[in-house]
């Protein structure tokens, strides 16, 4: 009878982890995409992102290449990620909401996996502290970001599989069966192919197992050594699928720290970030989607702030140290939050947007711990007592619990809103961190992408000013930085862009321009807006020569050599367009637009034969182009060769009737 009872108050429990979650995520389900969600989703018809489109198809691809793949940059590897977002396009195409409600649902998943876990870790205790860290940890509102930003869904995942794979481990010590040992590893792996920040449940698993179980010193390293021999495997197997590393480039808006290669500077900037983690466990508003530079300054061991964190931290170790012996449930959750904390923490490797909510997903678990041990503290709550009556437990206690939990729910619903769509986002965001260079980039960068699709008329002038405002905002900082990291060449070439494309200042850009040549020669755009700059200033013939140079030392950037076929066509050069049109062609005999290039410049220098040439090398290249087709066939019936104008004519003809079939 006991046992039925108890079954129905999990059931009860389950239950309502799973509605709890829906209730205050529900709002987000209907928000578009947000901040990078095109690394994992199709946000953009213009830019479509073929491994996910490719649907089951793209799977063995996404196994074989990183998870962000440009001709700029290519990092990192979670194709676990990938793969869930491409089997969504399979069955739904792009969705969002399909999108959202599959991270909510993630997220619902994990908190009852974390309270099964915890029920079974705990079960010597009263169930109210179980269920007490399990609804402070649903209801935290720096989870706000990984729910709704669909590309965190690598921290869910990673997180989800990580707390498996400790559920499986617990179990092989509990009952002993190889099948456990092996989902462990299997779920640990998973983790690692989600997101690569899981290896901190190296540290994870065995602290579990020492605080919770009457495991034997030896058991405990041998599962502490299981953990590490997978990441091993992983790591090596990487150096196989992945012959050369990963390029990642970082601006110094992004975090200064990747621009100071002092180490001892990051000391001080070490503790500072860990109290900026804690501020935002204990004091969760304002949030941001993007910190960074100027956000969080750069501190010195002369920071009073830094000084208050590092001691404060210290003692905090110090403690959790001294109950390690006894197995005290708070040294646990302080150890789990330490560990969770420290990869993030700006001393090992900077880290972009110098913070983020997301990078703390874990530590806030064990940051719930001891907010729930504190409570129970201080209200005197026998938790100890695994027979106490839930009467018996205070007023004041339930009342401070309720309170605590609905202001975190307000604010997470609140928050959601935000994540509407991008622009809302960063409106809200860059209102409270006024300073944040990104955040001012990113939204005007936003806000003249709904520029291009509002008509002219009062709302697209109020679209205008309010971006220009931003820009000048962003100049303003992005200056202020480059002065200090001069050799942060793409800032100076965003800077530079900025200038040339929004304020029309091709003079101020293009020493910029320079820069980023002189510090980087292989950069490529750099090379191009320099020329453009003379486009710009009305120096066309300034702006050919620089062109022609680029396309003598073979630089293959096909945007300038655009330009340069069009500064030759406005000064009726056909027959320098001609040379140099050829001298692309070598570059780049893939792009049909060079073969018509080159027959519009042979028909105009009054070579009809050589153009009619190169139009019937453009016609012949697939996909056929029925525009293409008639055109080369008037071309031919206006010299008089009938039969040849026939011929296209059929092949347009047959083109046209495939295309509407299709």
């Amino acid at each position: 009878m006991k046992s039925t009872s108890v079954s129905k108050l999990n059931k009860i429990i389950y239950g309502s982890i799973v509605v709890l979650s829906f209730l205050i995520y529900g709002n987000s389900i209907k928000n578009g995409y947000a901040i990078d969600d095109g690394f994992v989703t199709t946000t953009n018809p213009e830019t479509p992102n073929l491994r996910i489109e490719k649907g089951i198809k793209g799977i063995p691809e996404i196994f074989s290449t990183h998870y962000v793949e440009s001709e700029k940059q290519s990092f990192e590897y979670r194709p676990i990620v990938l793969v869930t977002y491409a089997l969504e396009y399979h069955f739904f195409e792009s969705n969002p909401s399909i999108s959202h409600f599959i991270n909510v649902l993630v997220y619902a998943l994990t908190c009852l996996l974390l309270f099964i876990v915890l029920s079974n870790l705990l079960r010597k205790y009263h169930l109210v502290l179980p269920l007490l860290i399990t609804f402070l940890f649903i209801v935290h509102p720096i989870h706000s970001e990984v729910v709704n930003n669909l590309k965190s869904r690598d921290e869910l995942l990673s997180f989800f599989f990580g707390i498996s794979s400790l559920y499986f481990f617990l179990k092989q010590i509990e009952f002993g069966k190889w099948q456990n040992l092996l989902l462990g590893i299997l779920f640990f792996t998973l983790a690692l192919l989600s997101k690569k920040t899981a290896i901190i449940f190296i540290a994870i698993i065995p602290l579990t197992i020492y605080f919770f179980t009457d495991a034997k010193l030896k058991n405990v390293l041998f599962y502490g050594l299981v953990a590490p021999i997978v990441f091993l495997c992983y790591a090596i197997t990487l150096k196989f699928v992945f012959q050369a590393p990963g390029m990642r480039e970082y601006a110094f808006f992004e975090n200064p720290l990747f621009y100071e290669p002092d180490f001892f500077k990051r000391i001080p900037m070490a503790f500072y970030t860990a109290g900026y983690y804690l501020k935002l466990l204990v004091l969760p508003h304002p949030l941001s989607s993007y910190y960074g530079f100027k956000t969080i300054s750069l501190v010195s061991w002369s920071s009073v702030l830094m000084w208050c964190s590092l001691i404060f931290h210290v003692a905090l170790g110090i403690y959790a140290l001294l109950g390690l012996k006894k197995k005290r449930i708070i040294s646990y959750g302080i150890l789990i939050y330490l560990i969770g904390i420290f990869p993030f923490i700006n001393l090992v490797t900077p880290v972009v947007g110098v913070v983020g909510e997301r990078f703390i997903y874990l530590a806030s678990f064990g940051f719930c711990i001891g907010l729930a041990y504190l409570l129970l503290l201080t209200f005197k709550v026998g938790y100890a007592n695994k027979t106490t009556k839930w009467s018996y437990f205070k007023l004041a206690f339930k009342v401070t619990t309720v309170i605590i939990l609905c202001i975190y729910s307000v604010k997470i619903v609140s928050r959601n809103s935000d994540w509407k769509d991008e622009l809302t986002l960063f409106r809200n965001d860059v209102a409270h961190f006024e300073n944040s260079c990104n955040l001012n980039y990113i939204t005007a960068n936003a806000l003249s992408n709904k520029i291009a699709h509002t008509p002219a008329g009062v709302e697209r002038n109020a679209l205008i000013q309010e971006a220009t405002f931003y820009y000048k905002k962003t100049v303003e900082l992005m200056a202020e930085g480059i002065k200090k990291y001069p050799q942060d060449y793409i800032t100076s070439n965003n800077l530079g862009t900025i200038y040339v494309d929004i304020f029309k200042d091709a003079t101020n850009a293009q020493p910029l321009f320079k820069k980023v040549i002189e510090t980087n020669p292989d950069n490529l755009e750099g090379r191009y807006n320099y020329g453009f700059c003379y486009e710009s200033r009305n120096l066309p013939d300034s702006a050919i020569t620089w062109y022609e140079k680029m396309l003598s030392d073979q630089i293959k950037y096909f945007p300038a050599y655009i330009r340069l076929h069009d500064l030759y066509y406005k000064k009726q050069d056909y027959n320098k367009a001609i040379v140099s049109g050829k001298k692309v062609l070598s570059l780049y005999p893939e792009k049909i637009e060079l073969y018509i290039n080159l027959g519009n410049s042979y028909m105009l220098s009054g070579d009809t034969l050589s153009g009619l040439e190169y139009f019937e090398k453009a016609a012949a290249k697939p996909p056929l182009d029925y525009v293409l087709l008639q055109n080369v066939a008037n071309v031919f019936k206006t010299i008089g060769n009938n039969s040849k104008a026939a011929e296209y004519q059929e092949k347009s003809k047959i083109v046209m009737g495939q295309t509407q079939y299709k």
